[in-house]
């Protein structure tokens, strides 16, 4: 078994087995955790099932998975039940799929790719809720609560964090940028003197209003070049591109005064303001300028391109910050180590080492099972390797400067 289901029967054998060894008997209990595993990415599958597994054990309650064909000898190998119908309602739901405008009355755990282990939780302590409607608030008061106050504890491992980040952005000198800037858009066809707005990361199921408010926006605008990664009807307009992967990463951010993207972006940490039309679990912690509307998409960049003509930014230093510890978050903070899981850069070698894994470390002991006991007692919105309300624990980011 590589990364897909279907794959080398050797390494599923050796996999179930493991996991069988690992996890064990069935869990038992009155109430009954739901995972939903249909990915295709073994990496995913076995992420959600553990999360399912340490959630049943916290809540003494049967695990139910629903799942593809393919993946259901695994599902058995980690307890689930052999009758998949779950009772309803379940004590909560674990995925890796998450209907985000769809409300819940009970807890929803969505688990992420990336790293070693990442989730966000939602709890309906007060009635049933959306993650698309409360999650960024609750993301939100839990950066300004534990991470924005201990910026100076945590910076310097923000700083390691965002240097590892730009790793695909190959340029080290603001020199180099407007070098590698002026042949982009000599390339492009485009006037190097006007400010540039790249476009970024759009859904088209799920971003169409925004998106069309942008393209519109290009459209009359005669004071930027626009860079869109997604076909756009006024392609023909002589300064909007549409550049899918004809362009670098290196050279968009290198061509960008400023992003307008739909989803969470890095840009804002490295110095690039960004414009954000669409939803992110990040979205209330201050590193974006966010779009409630087609009015407020337009003033906000109407006055991007305003303070770039008068050669300012509206990014400030502040804002970069927060970008900063943003990054920090997402790819530290949130990122829980654990002996249960390989990295998710293992690749195509991931069920040999999770087998590996799983036949040498005792579930309880390990890091997984603290944080998911944290989160759950605190309703805390996401998965944190530290404990935030310990300054004991907090004072170790400090030790590495």
């Amino acid at each position: 078994m590589r990364r897909r289901v279907g794959e080398d029967g050797g390494h599923v054998e050796r996999l179930l087995a493991a996991a069988r060894t690992c996890w064990g008997e069935t869990p038992g209990g009155d109430g009954c955790v739901v995972a939903e595993a249909y990915d295709e990415d073994l990496r995913i599958v076995v992420r959600t099932l553990t999360v399912a597994r340490a959630v049943c054990g916290l809540l003494s309650a049967r695990l139910a998975v629903l799942t593809r064909p393919e993946w259901s000898p695994l599902a058995r190998a980690f307890g689930a039940a052999q009758d998949p119908r779950p009772e309803l309602p379940p004590a909560a739901l674990v995925t890796s799929k998450a209907e985000r405008a769809v409300p819940r009355d009970i807890p929803v755990v969505h688990v992420h790719g990336t790293g070693t282990l990442q989730a966000y939780a939602l709890f309906p302590d007060q009635g049933p809720c959306s993650i698309q409607d409360e999650l960024p608030a609750r993301v939100g008061a839990f950066f300004e609560r534990h991470v924005w106050p201990h910026r100076e504890l945590i910076r310097p491992s923000a700083e390691r964090v965002a240097w590892r980040a730009r790793s695909g952005y190959q340029v080290r000198t603001a020199t180099e940028r407007r070098q590698l800037r002026h042949h982009g858009c000599a390339r492009l066809g485009i006037d190097a003197d006007r400010p540039t707005i790249a476009v970024l990361g759009h859904v088209p199921a799920r971003d169409a209003e925004l998106f069309g408010t942008t393209a519109e926006f290009a459209a009359a605008d005669e004071s930027a070049n626009w860079l869109f990664l997604d076909p756009v009807p006024a392609a023909d307009h002589p300064r909007i591109r549409c550049v899918s992967g004809t362009l670098s990463t290196t050279m968009v951010w290198s061509m960008a005064d400023v992003g307008v993207t739909f989803g969470d972006s890095d840009l804002p940490a490295f110095g690039i303001p960004v414009i954000q039309a669409g939803w992110s679990e990040g979205g209330a912690c201050g590193s974006t300028h966010v779009a409630g509307s087609p009015y407020e998409h337009r003033r906000l960049l109407e006055e991007a391109i305003a303070q770039h003509a008068k050669g300012e930014s509206i990014l400030g230093p502040e804002q970069r910050e927060r970008a900063r510890l943003w990054l920090w978050l997402r790819r530290c903070g949130a990122d829980v180590p654990t002996q249960l899981l390989p990295h998710w850069e293992q690749g195509d070698d991931y069920a040999r080492a999770l087998a590996v894994n799983l036949r040498h470390v005792e579930p309880g002991g390990d890091p997984l099972y603290r944080a998911v006991g944290r989160m759950w007692q605190r309703r805390e919105p996401m998965l944190t390797r530290l404990d935030f309300g310990d300054p004991a624990a907090l004072s170790t980011l400090g030790s590495t400067r």
